[in-house]
């Protein structure tokens, strides 16, 4: 196992309010790197992504993925009481998060205008599917949902198809990314101003940054880019082939690589022919061209491809499975893996995070926690007493449901 990484964020406290994915992804990147984020759960039931399938010894592995490293606080916010716990964490926390529909956590009484009032240095994170103008934002948003309103969705598939959702939860993740950038730049203004800010961020808006090349393409010449399959619009040969075993990906996005890719799989007789004697050709007649490199691809294997075009300085991949991705020689020599003894279920692997700074690896403190597993913890930490807790306990204002 490697060895343990206190992180560049040791000391900075995150009062995560956030559920699903998203959100969750912010604060763990956050909690990867050494902040204590105390997310707050909902009395008896906690994020839903807890109940999510599938279920393994009652906890979602898809919530067990995205948690870890974090503590829980288990409180029921709709009494005076349980914000009285949100003022007084606000008082010692750096930055808040929550992804809330638009406007829920001010109804609540736990916005940005009530917390920076406790803390004016507070970075406060506002994510949610549709932002906090236009008509949308007082709907729900999920990854797909990003995808369908933002174009992402409408740009991948074969041009005669269906669109194609992604197979793993690309917008979900690619705002948690921008969001942390958001609050580490913000992070960084309040520890040079002293002053808070309050991001605004859509999941929607950054889907369709996804997108953004066919935005600039059609602003220069009103040409909508439709779907291209598994094959790309602006090179050719560029893409995914059959093999004999499989499949395998093959970047050619120059006339130096497409000489040497002709030559490596031997197909010589192609490479000043009229129809794909430049890219431009070759994207005008792909169909054909494809036909023709397929007729050599499919009699070899993924991995005699990858290797024979990679020693020659061509990108290509042959193409894995999840369970021979995890395996590879590659993966287990980054340290990208690591065993975590995790509640109610025991030794498993979680993926570390992929940042290495100065080579130290990001070690993983901890696995995901059981709902409400620090609350009494989290209270006694900041001055409330034994008494106090177990009144609250007593009073369904806390709990610790440890599920």
């Amino acid at each position: 196992m490697p060895e343990e990484n206190k992180g560049m964020l040791c000391g900075v406290k995150v009062l995560d309010f956030t559920l699903a994915l998203s959100g969750p992804f912010v604060a763990w990147n956050l909690a990867d790197w050494g902040a204590d984020v105390y997310k707050v759960e909902r009395l008896y039931y906690g994020d839903q992504a807890r109940h999510w399938d599938p279920i393994v010894n009652g906890l979602s592995t898809l919530f067990v993925a995205y948690n870890k490293n974090k503590k829980s606080i288990e409180i029921d916010l709709s009494k005076d009481e349980g914000k009285q716990i949100i003022y007084d964490l606000a008082k010692e926390c750096d930055i808040v998060l929550e992804n809330f529909k638009s406007g829920s956590i001010d109804r609540l009484g736990l916005g940005y205008e009530k917390l920076k009032e406790i803390n004016p240095k507070l970075v406060f994170l506002s994510l949610s599917g549709f932002g906090a103008t236009g008509p949308l934002k007082p709907y729900p948003c999920y990854d797909a949902i990003a995808a369908a309103r933002s174009g992402f969705a409408s740009s991948s598939g074969k041009p005669d198809g269906a669109p194609v959702k992604a197979g793993n939860a690309i917008c979900d993740t690619l705002a948690g990314t921008y969001a942390l950038n958001a609050v580490l730049m913000a992070y960084i203004d309040a520890q040079i101003t002293g002053e808070g800010t309050h991001i605004d961020l859509s999941m929607t808006d950054v889907a369709m940054e996804t997108v953004a090349e066919s935005l600039i393409d059609y602003s220069y010449d009103q040409d909508f880019q439709m779907r291209t399959g598994n094959h790309d619009r602006y090179f050719a040969p560029y893409g995914i082939f059959k093999a004999a075993d499989g499949w395998v990906s093959i970047i050619v996005d120059s006339e130096e690589r497409w000489a040497v890719f002709c030559k490596e799989l031997e197909l010589a007789s192609i490479m000043d022919d009229d129809r794909f004697v430049n890219n431009a050709k070759r994207l005008e007649n792909k169909e054909e061209l494809i036909e023709i490199i397929e007729n050599k691809t499919e009699r070899l294997s993924r991995f005699s491809i990858e290797k024979k075009l990679l020693e020659a300085g061509v990108p290509a991949s042959a193409m894995l499975t999840f369970i021979e991705a995890y395996t590879s020689d590659h993966t287990n020599s980054t340290d990208v893996l690591q065993m975590v003894n995790q509640n109610n279920i025991g030794m498993m692997r979680f993926y570390t995070n992929p940042l290495r700074f100065n080579d130290e690896v990001c070690s993983i403190r901890s696995g995901t926690p059981l709902l409400g597993e620090h609350t009494v913890e989290i209270l006694e930490d900041i001055g409330y007493s034994e008494e106090n807790i177990q009144e609250l306990l007593k009073e369904d204002v806390i709990g610790e449901s440890l599920i």
